[in-house]
């Protein structure tokens, strides 16, 4: 840590941003080469030994810290004309709060970008810290990759004579211990964190988080979610609403399918069974006339007109049994005929009418 530095070793000083009520004011500048941010105090604060005493706090809070979802703090120098500042990486692209009011973001970005928040917390909060100042503002979004970078750690800065309204709204985000001056631990962030998810679905950018930031933002913290971690698996598990919408959506597509299909599936399958059983019936038949001349030979039947030798019972039955499939299952038993060999004569009518039956 550099107590002091030579003004020209922070070269091209461009003001970016002053806190409206706050204490500080942020500057772009090279550093050898690259690009960095100078975090000052405002000009009328420079000597306030308050005011230092928290810019280097803030400092000695984060420059601890090496992860990637959180913006590292590379040194604390004194640059003439700014008095102390701290030094920290330059990240390329917008706040959280830029996207959401442009409408840029798409849901799966917007999952994504919660969930990295939440692990740049669990990484802080490991470590003992409590960012207590969580905000849209404060979460940075790579231009490259779409990457959370967490910024401004610290008690948000307040100033009594800031305009009423306006201090009001910039402390919409900051959990009611903070404000009531209350021990803090890191459900304030988790309930930041909740308001940040309804600043998101005030602007119809994605609405399917809502019941769990209910359940972060509640104003007594020990109904709020125990841990991070917890908030994460709530987000990332995906919406219970959403995926009863998703499987009505599949059931009635189904219905469709079925309502359509089914019928002609059916009377697909009672043309195929139609046409075998007609197969079937065929071969029966095929196989009975077949029979014939061996039954004729069995029985002793030279013409229509002869007795029968034997009874035949048996056979007829089992052509009765053959055909009981395609006529239904009625008693087919037919009687026994007669043994004996004799029988009365036909008359004329009936041996003419069986003289012209063929088999």
């Amino acid at each position: 840590m550099s107590e002091t530095s030579n003004s020209n070793d922070y070269l091209d000083l461009r003001p970016l941003y002053a806190s409206h009520y706050g204490n500080s004011r942020i500057f772009t500048a090279k550093n050898n080469g690259r690009m960095v941010i100078v975090k000052a105090l405002k000009a009328d604060r420079t000597d306030n030994a308050q005011c230092r005493a928290m810019l280097r706090q803030e400092y000695e809070t984060t420059s601890m810290l090496d992860n990637k979802f959180v913006r590292k703090a590379l040194d604390f120098v004194q640059i003439e004309g700014l008095g102390d500042c701290i030094v920290l990486e330059y990240v390329e692209g917008k706040s959280l709060a830029e996207h959401v009011r442009v409408g840029t973001l798409s849901e799966k970005q917007v999952k994504n970008i919660l969930a990295e928040v939440c692990d740049g917390l669990y990484y802080i909060h490991r470590n003992g810290i409590v960012h207590s100042n969580l905000n849209p503002e404060n979460i940075m979004v790579t231009a490259a990759d779409c990457r959370v970078k967490l910024i401004d750690f610290g008690v948000p800065e307040t100033n009594p004579d800031a305009d009423r309204d306006l201090l009001i709204k910039e402390m919409e985000f900051v959990a009611p211990e903070i404000i009531k001056g209350e021990d803090v631990d890191l459900r304030a962030d988790i309930y930041s964190l909740g308001k940040i998810m309804e600043f998101i679905g005030e602007r119809n950018i994605s609405r399917q988080y809502t019941s769990v930031a209910t359940h972060c933002t509640q104003f007594s913290k020990e109904q709020r979610y125990d841990s991070i971690s917890e908030v994460r698996s709530a987000i990332t598990k995906g919406h219970p609403a959403m995926k009863i919408v998703v499987l009505l959506l599949v059931l009635a597509v189904l219905g469709v399918l079925a309502y359509v299909y089914v019928p002609k599936i059916k009377a697909n399958m009672e043309k195929e069974r139609a046409e075998r059983m007609a197969a079937d019936f065929d071969r029966v038949i095929s196989n009975m006339r077949d029979e014939i001349p061996a039954l004729c030979e069995k029985y002793r039947i030279k013409s229509i007109n002869d007795s029968l030798a034997f009874d035949w019972a048996a056979d007829s039955l089992r052509f009765a049994q053959s055909l009981t499939p395609f006529f239904g299952s009625g008693d087919f038993r037919l009687a026994p005929s007669p043994r004996s060999t004799s029988r009365k004569p036909p008359s004329k009518k009936a041996a003419r009418k069986a003289s012209t039956a063929s088999w």
